[in-house]
């Protein structure tokens, strides 16, 4: 069977033999994800193999204090606190890693992010890694971490349309 394209995560994926290898992502998957959706707090978008998710990412709306931001995105005069879009979770089931899922996750959560903050603004994107090799893994992305928190980090969505080479609207 062929994988899917990413699609909003239902009642009808099976998410209970996921395993990444962080125990916090597989039990948010499984136990929180699609109540979070459904409440409309996360976005969760899926990969599966016949109906049996294979990675996931969740977006969600948050609100940054301008010093938390590095300083090339926190300029001019922004509000207190700074809209901003959360990547809350990206992970690829351990049976999956090497084959493209994560990159391909990644890829279609930055293309729908800059979609958002053309449609709603939030000039900046944040991610909380879950330890210091995610972190890296983030700063590989061109993402820069907070100044008072490592795993915390941010890209500007301006950063991510140029490198996707699309325009921000």
């Amino acid at each position: 069977m062929a994988i899917s394209s990413p699609e909003p995560l239902t009642a009808s994926h099976d998410t209970s033999g996921f395993s990444c290898g962080k125990v916090s992502l597989d039990r948010w998957l499984q136990t929180r994800a699609l109540s979070n959706q459904q409440k409309g707090f996360t976005a969760v978008m899926v990969v599966h193999d016949g109906g049996r998710v294979i990675g996931y990412y969740g977006l969600a709306p948050t609100s940054i204090l301008p010093l938390r931001l590095p300083r090339s995105i926190r300029t001019g005069q922004p509000p207190d606190p700074v809209p901003c879009l959360l990547l809350g979770q990206l992970a690829t089931d351990q049976r999956w890693t090497r084959k493209g899922i994560g990159s391909g996750l990644l890829k279609h959560a930055l293309e729908r992010c800059v979609t958002a903050s053309g449609l709603i603004g939030g000039p900046a994107l944040v991610v909380n890694a879950v330890d210091d090799g995610a972190a890296a893994f983030w700063r590989g992305w061109g993402f820069l971490p907070s100044k008072d928190d490592p795993l915390t980090l941010f890209r500007s969505i301006s950063n991510i349309a140029a490198s996707l080479g699309v325009s921000q609207q």
